[in-house]
């Protein structure tokens, strides 16, 4: 039966593949863990084919949002003053050579690396100037740039950042403005992002683009810290997870990460020692959008919001969206990652465990009775995006479940993250399902709850009929990034998520795992893997 299932799915991936133009290249079985034949490229050098599960939108980074994008366009193409390794812990010096702080902590004077665009031409301090201008117009960045009061060319080299007040999450904003080539940028106009550029300083550039199959990556020979060792690097459309497991078993994959935690078994045995399990520093959660008119407004009673969460089984959602690999959780970050996370195990917060006895009394309370708990209360729509068979569709799935056990109905709906983050951040939804990729500060959660963030937030809190006291909330999230006292800031966050926990409007309920897997011609050090950010710069062939 199973070498029947494989050969119907190898059907499956084969059409899927002759659809999106991607069938290409050598291949040669890997399923004992040996090294495939592989694809090479007109030149004959070895090319590095990654699993991409969906479109990647823009080729500009401050239009590309979904976490799985982020690496290619943030660290392989894009970088910043600042990068990131969580392998290592955290942020390090990359496009910012030094750094000179003002006593008062309001100046930050930077010297640049003698790095050069991939266009050939060199950085200056006038591109930064120009990127942090850029972005600070976009609404989407107000999170990490409304504390900056302005950015100045001192020289050639030199730029000085003046705050509006002291921010210690401020190594996190270097790392995520990336600096672009004023000149590109501004030739390109309106049409910047549509197609292939060089005008990021990173050690890749974008040599095709095709939002239907994918784009591929050239190595570029001038990169400041050394040409990178492998010179093309291809991301290849599967949607299906299961088509994607075959894809590698066949040697048609090199490397994927995030790969299926349904498959994982067979990806170990496909892979041999190549792979690892990553905890990843991130969140799905469940939102509740107060402010939804489905059923005459019921999600704005904090009883029924309060009941949804008592009855999700988060132990289910993990055995079945991540093969009970993930971590069930109450964290919105996790404490053992983040020193100014608010920690589950402390206190301080509500955390809804599972209790469908309790979600039931809540309803019942609410004003509705048995009978209509025994005939199904609608709460509308739970929306997610990603693959029908990913891991978000399944974890719907599960609380749909969850809640239908305890009265309440909602339908499904997955779609494209193209398609769905924006309504969700719009707010156009009941029920939906988010994840947001952690950094190493707490002040990350920012982008949620302060208004300042505008167009990134999933939930509104600044409204006249709002379920928290978002003037509170937005003062806590000044006051935790006003200090330098990891202590201090802690107990603002755990005051701050207190308040947004209760109201039940943000649900975390898992921290997903990373599951990596490669060939046996890549040269890769596990303890180089990082779960989000990884870079393509530190692998080789073997």
């Amino acid at each position: 039966m199973k070498k029947k299932c494989l050969t119907l799915l190898a059907a499956v991936l084969a059409l899927a593949m002759l659809l999106a133009g991607c069938g290409s290249g050598n291949t040669g079985g890997t399923q004992d863990g040996t090294s495939s034949t592989g694809a090479t490229n007109a030149d004959g050098e070895r090319v590095l084919r990654i699993r991409k599960t969906a479109s990647l939108i823009s080729t500009d980074w401050e239009l590309v949002t979904d976490t799985a994008d982020l690496p290619i366009i943030w660290v392989q193409v894009f970088q910043g003053l600042y990068g990131i390794n969580e392998a290592e812990g955290g942020y390090y010096k990359e496009l910012a050579k030094e750094v000179d702080i003002s006593d008062d902590g309001l100046v930050y004077t930077i010297t640049l690396q003698d790095a050069t665009f991939q266009n050939g031409d060199p950085l200056k301090a006038s591109d930064v100037v120009f990127s942090y201008n850029r972005a600070m117009q976009n609404a989407r960045f107000n999170y990490v740039t409304n504390m900056i009061d302005k950015v100045e060319e001192v020289d050639e080299k030199t730029v000085r950042f003046t705050l509006k007040y002291p921010y210690s999450a401020i190594d996190h904003t270097f790392f995520t403005i990336k600096i672009s080539s004023e000149r590109e940028v501004t030739e390109a106009g309106d049409s910047f992002g549509t197609g292939p550029h060089t005008a990021g300083t990173g050690p890749y550039y974008i040599s095709e683009y095709d939002p239907a199959s994918g784009l591929t990556l050239k190595a570029y020979d001038g990169y400041w810290e050394g040409e990178p060792a492998i010179k093309e690097v291809q991301y290849i459309i599967i949607s299906e997870d299961s088509a994607a497991v075959i894809a590698f078993e066949n040697g048609e994959i090199d490397f994927m990460t995030d790969a299926p935690t349904a498959e994982w078994d067979a990806l170990v045995a496909a892979s041999g020692e190549n792979n690892a399990v990553l905890k990843g520093n991130n969140i799905r959660m469940l939102c509740i959008n107060y402010q939804s008119d489905v059923n005459n407004g019921i999600l704005g009673n904090p009883l029924v919001r309060q009941a949804i969460c008592y009855a999700v089984d988060k132990e289910s959602v993990n055995a079945v969206a991540a093969g009970g690999l993930g971590t069930p959780t109450a964290e919105y970050m996790p404490s053992d990652y983040v020193p100014t996370a608010p920690a589950a195990a402390e206190g301080g917060y509500e955390t809804f465990e599972y209790n469908p006895e309790k979600a039931r009394e809540l309803l019942l309370e609410a004003g509705f009775t048995e009978a209509d708990l025994e005939a199904g209360i609608s709460v509308g729509t739970l929306t997610t995006y990603g693959a029908a068979t990913g891991e978000k569709a399944k974890a719907a799935q599960v609380i749909q479940s969850n809640l239908k056990d305890v009265g309440l109905i909602c339908e499904v709906e997955v779609a494209d993250a193209s398609i769905i983050t924006p309504r969700l951040k719009a707010q156009d939804y009941d029920l939906g399902i988010y994840g947001d990729s952690g950094n190493f500060d707490f002040n990350n959660i920012r982008q949620q709850v302060h208004s300042e963030s505008e167009g990134t937030q999933v939930i509104k809190y600044r409204d006249e009929n709002s379920c928290v006291d978002w003037e509170r909330v937005e003062e806590l999230c000044d006051l935790g990034v006003g200090t330098t006292d990891v202590e201090q800031r802690k107990q603002y966050y755990t005051e701050l998520w207190s308040i947004i926990a209760e109201s039940a409007t943000i649900f975390p309920y898992l921290h997903m795992p990373v599951c990596v897997v490669w060939s046996d011609d890549l040269n890769i050090d596990k303890a180089q893997l990082c779960p989000t950010y990884y870079h393509l710069y530190d692998f080789s062939w073997q």
